[in-house]
């Protein structure tokens, strides 16, 4: 039996205006490079495992310093051995393996088709994703003996340091070189790029170099170099193997930039805020130790972790307080990723910890083993953590919560294929969700979809388990779509058909301006992602969808 809704009118959606025919794609949600963005804000807004529900294990043997990046479902880490590795995150099987020659401590950045990463006889690698071939290598210094930076891409452009002392700018396609600029004290920061600037710190033993630079991403130029010892008493502060997080931390609408040091003699504060446009200090707080942790930044607070084992969560406001701290037993080296309300990383005990963002509260942890540590930042991609030892395993974590939601068809009012601006087209719908819990079931399932912007629901499938309600509310009548009533038994899937439409009057005010389809041409956001919660043992589960977006095409 089919329910049959009213049309409604919805809520504005943001607009990408891009030409293109006309298809249907599924948003992702990778982490392409170190601490996910250009800007290393190690943050995502995609789901995280709530469980340490092991998906599979993958033994290198080789050891591992990198961390990885996935992207289209596909890991890249390398290792101490000189191996890049691609593996499948759905199995965990090695695709490819390319042989760089040299140990590999860089983490890789993936773009446009290419991973690129620094091996640590200084050559920077650009590797085909598809099979693991070499595209070019080019030298850019060393062999040094911190020849560990990790590149960022932007622009097609790869940006990266060297123990020479250099930052180095790269084509992207070829290894030419664009620039590159000699800052001191040799450098082996991962790289970040943001607001027209690239930030790089320096191994600095001694106070012959800045603690920090920002060069001008257009010509290599200096914009702003930062001295720790300049604002406390002379003591050296080295930014020791990590990055910068650039992001506007307080809300002011201006950008700050966070990071850790290394105090040389032990002393001086070990968190820094900078202003970004200037790098003046504007606050510097003790966190117990030294850190060679990349903070990540996230609503207005800034985790980091510490040599004293603790990991801090602190507030990015002007005065850098103590908001919570939660003690792994041993050294952080690790950075932190945050995602789902989440706070993941490693700890040199051997742990691998899942925290509450809010609280610093423990949600899960998981053992790694006695021979390994955990020097290698996690990253969250496709509902999954993912995190590497330095005996060589890759761990891949998953609960056991799954949904998907995808474009199964669509039909346009002329029938040529294309979904034009101001054409009507219905769109079919499917969602999934999955138990893949193979002994234990899996109860109080809700699932919850709403619909807004360009798209309105017309009708459902009434599903094989449960109930569906929807509720229509608000000035623009948006719909919420409740599927509840049930459980998944171990291995179980239960799905709901949907067919949804084009808004008679999507984006605008029916008042004002005539009704009408899609009104711009470009890529727009079908529908926001689906999201479902449930019980198993205990454990309260939730995961949500990929949104899913059109291409619309002018009129022919």
């Amino acid at each position: 039996m089919k329910k049959i809704l009213s049309l409604v009118t919805v809520l504005v959606l943001a607009m990408v205006i891009v030409a293109g025919a006309a298809s249907a794609n599924s948003d992702n949600d990778d982490w392409p490079m170190f601490h996910h963005d250009l800007s290393l804000t190690g943050y995502t807004m995609y789901d995280g495992p709530d469980t340490s529900d092991i998906a599979w294990k993958l033994d290198t043997e080789e050891g591992i310093r990198s961390s990885p990046a996935i992207v289209d479902g596909v890991l890249y880490v390398g290792t101490v051995v000189g191996n890049l590795t691609a593996v499948d995150v759905e199995s965990g099987s090695t695709l490819w393996i390319y042989a760089a020659g040299a140990p590999i401590y860089s983490s890789p950045a993936v773009d446009d088709g290419m991973v690129y990463f620094l091996s640590t006889d200084g050559i920077v690698h650009a590797v085909n994703v598809g099979d693991g071939s070499s595209v070019w290598a080019q030298s850019i210094g060393g062999p040094g003996p911190w020849d560990w930076s990790s590149p960022a891409v932007h622009n097609s452009n790869v940006f990266i340091a060297t123990s020479t002392g250099n930052v180095t700018n790269l084509n992207g396609s070829d290894g030419t070189s664009n620039w590159s600029t000699y800052i001191g004290a040799s450098p082996n920061s991962m790289i970040a790029v943001a607001n027209g600037k690239v930030y790089s710190g320096t191994h600095n033993f001694n106070n012959g170099a800045p603690t920090l630079v920002a060069l001008n991403e257009a010509d290599g130029s200096v914009a702003w170099t930062y001295d720790y010892y300049l604002s406390h008493g002379g003591v050296t502060g080295m930014i020791n193997c990590n990055g910068v997080s650039v992001a506007d931390g307080d809300g002011d609408g201006y950008l700050e930039v966070y990071f850790g040091v290394y105090n040389w003699d032990g002393t001086g504060p070990q968190a820094i805020c900078l202003d970004e446009a200037t790098g003046a200090e504007e606050w510097a707080v003790s966190i117990g130790g030294n850190s060679t942790s990349t903070p990540a930044v996230h609503e207005g607070v800034v985790f980091i972790g510490s040599d004293d084992g603790n990991v801090y969560a602190l507030d990015a406001t002007a005065s850098g307080a103590v908001v919570w701290t939660y003690a792994t037993g041993a050294a952080v080296w690790a950075s932190p990723a945050v995602a789902d309300g989440k706070v993941y990383v490693g700890s040199q005990n051997h742990w691998f910890y899942a925290l509450d963002e809010q609280t610093g509260a423990l949600v899960w942890s998981y053992y790694t083993g006695s021979t390994s540590r955990l020097e290698s930042s996690p990253a969250i991609a496709d509902g999954m953590a993912f995190v590497c030892d330095s005996s060589g395993e890759i761990f891949a974590f998953q609960s056991d919560l799954r949904i998907n939601k995808e474009l199964v068809d669509y039909s346009d009012a002329d029938g040529d294929g294309d979904i034009e601006v101001g054409e009507y087209t219905e769109f079919w719908l499917s969602i999934t969700v999955e138990n893949k819990d193979t002994e234990d079931t899996i109860s109080s399932v809700v699932v919850k979809d709403r619909f807004g912007g360009d798209l309105m629901l017309v009708s459902y499938e009434e599903p094989a388990v449960g109930t569906v309600e929807t509720n229509t509310k608000g000035k623009t009548n948006k719909v919420s779509l409740t599927w509840d009533g049930f459980d998944l038994g171990p291995g179980e899937t239960a799905t709901l058909d949907l067919l949804v439409a084009t808004d008679v009057n999507p984006g605008q005010d029916k008042k004002t301006v005539p009704q009408n389809e899609y009104t711009e041409a470009g890529t727009h956001e079908l529908n926001s992602g689906a999201n479902v919660k449930g019980i198993l043992h205990e454990i309260q589960l939730s995961a949500t969808s990929d949104s899913i977006t059109v291409d619309v095409v002018e009129p022919n």
